[in-house]
């Protein structure tokens, strides 16, 4: 199976006047940097608890918790949910994954066992919603020769960060257009097929105005694809 990671992040207000060059470039080097060492810790527990699924594993599951439960983001699937650019907006619902929920699903795998129930009674004891962190860490499996469009308010005068991470197999295309359709960022490999690919794409703009964006990130390769998008 097929698998690529993909980064959304958008970096804070930045100065965009004279002699700000030197300031911007060190902080979307720092951006960069938090950006990737978060991609790596999405990418670790999402493999975890697709794994634990697969193996009905009680002890991988209960790993995969742990971390999510401790760690600086959240898992929400992507199917008909807003990118957030940003921090959650008051009274805006995500279909946060629990980690409360993953060690009901676990329970279910126990079978009767002592040992495992008690592990996961252990777990479920510290494991509680909280406050939404930051970063908001999107799941989604996309389809061969298939699309997916996400939806984002960028806000006027902030400097906007998209990367995308692949495995480097699939050629991946992305684009990013404002309300009127019109191409605000895009990268994609300069020709068609596999041996196109590259394992990173990125896109950075400043909208002139706060308004509504459209990032999409089509699969150009011949097998489905396990995404994870991430936006801070």
């Amino acid at each position: 199976m097929k698998r690529f990671v993909i980064l959304l992040a958008l970096i804070g207000a930045l100065a965009t006047g004279p002699g700000s060059a030197r300031a911007v470039r060190e902080a979307m080097t720092a951006e960069a940097s938090a950006s990737a060492a978060l991609l790596e810790r999405a990418e670790l527990v999402s493999d975890l608890i697709v794994r634990a699924r697969a193996d009905k594993d009680v002890a991988m599951m209960i790993v995969a918790s742990n971390m999510l439960k401790q760690g600086d983001f959240v898992l929400v699937p992507a199917e008909n949910a807003p990118l957030v650019i940003g921090r959650a907006r008051a009274g805006e619902e995500l279909p946060v994954t629990e980690p409360s929920a993953l060690l009901r699903e676990a329970a279910g795998w126990a079978e009767g066992d002592p040992d495992k129930l008690a592990a996961i009674e252990a777990a479920q004891a510290e494991a509680s919603r909280g406050i939404i962190p930051a970063a908001i860490v999107y799941t989604h499996d996309l389809p061969a020769d298939r699309a997916l469009t996400m939806r984002a308010r960028a806000e006027g005068g902030r400097l906007a960060l998209v990367r995308v991470r692949g495995d480097g197999d699939a050629a991946l295309e992305l684009a990013v257009t404002d309300a009127q359709g019109r191409v605000a960022c895009s990268d994609r490999p300069e020709s068609a097929g596999a041996s196109t690919a590259r394992r990173d794409l990125s896109c950075r703009w400043t909208p002139n105005r706060t308004e509504e964006y459209r990032i999409t990130l089509r699969n150009r390769g011949r097998v489905w694809t396990r995404a994870i998008l991430v936006s801070n």
